[in-house]
């Protein structure tokens, strides 16, 4: 039995931006199905209720309502949003610890077809008001204060001032927070050294390893370990022990 098309709608103010997405669609994305292609808000709100998409292209900067608004005019929403977006580098990384997708400006073939296949594999809209919330508490902010982590069942959604440290276990993560608990989480743990890098406190003292260094009580005399909130101690890999004390001056200073 042939899979059924992924129905979804293009939301842009720009009409060059919407030619050239639907080109790219229609070429190089024969599984999607293109229902609607509107100009703004209200209009995408229309589509939305008329054709039930399961992904909605959405711009964020337009006159009137900008892309986040869009989820205001639902109680229930049943899609999922990729972003288009011109954004800093900054805000991409918000984007990434808050689970949400997005097409960089000018939009590459490529780009499109990797954020199809992640939206195929995943496939869900679980939480999606709450992470786009996220993002813009990020975004807010100008900093990332917290992070959508992936379950087996679900996401979670974490400050990082609760994360003590993060252990690898296999392709999973093990999160252990300042109260205790510990969650296993599905990516690895290269994913969330790239997302939770030196502007946020954290470090990779091990391959095994990515330490939030605010719960840092103390550094043994031999700099091999670091010391962590109730004694917790976490091996320093040789190699990265310079770096790591570098890394710890600077923020001090």
């Amino acid at each position: 039995m042939e899979e059924s098309k992924i129905k979804a709608i293009i939301v842009d103010d720009e009409g060059r931006a919407r030619r050239i997405l639907e080109n790219f669609i229609t070429e190089y994305c024969p599984e999607i199905s293109l229902v609607a292609i509107v100009e703004d808000v209200p209009q995408a709100v229309k589509a939305i209720k008329k054709y039930e998409p399961e992904l909605v292209f959405l711009d964020i900067e337009m006159p009137g309502y900008n892309g986040f608004q869009l989820l205001e005019f639902f109680e229930e929403v049943n899609f999922e949003i990729i972003f288009t977006t011109a954004y800093s580098e900054f805000a991409l990384k918000a984007f990434q610890v808050s689970a949400i997708d997005y097409l960089l400006k000018p939009i590459q073939i490529d780009q499109l077809v990797n954020s199809i296949a992640k939206f195929k594999k995943i496939r869900t809209n679980s939480l999606i008001k709450e992470r786009i919330e996220t993002l813009q508490s990020n975004l807010n902010e100008k900093k990332i204060n917290k992070i959508v982590v992936p379950l087996s069942e679900g996401s979670l959604f974490l400050e990082l001032s609760d994360i003590v440290y993060l252990k690898a276990e296999g392709s999973y993560v093990n999160f252990y927070l300042k109260d205790g608990t510990k969650i296993l989480a599905s990516k690895n743990i290269k994913d969330y050294e790239q997302q939770l890098s030196d502007k946020e406190g954290f470090f990779r003292v091990h391959r095994s390893y990515l330490i939030n260094t605010i719960f840092i009580t103390s550094i043994s005399a031999d700099n091999h370990t670091a010391i962590l909130q109730q004694q917790t101690e976490i091996a320093i890999a040789r190699d990265r022990k310079q770096d790591f004390l570098h890394f710890l001056k600077q923020r001090i200073s």
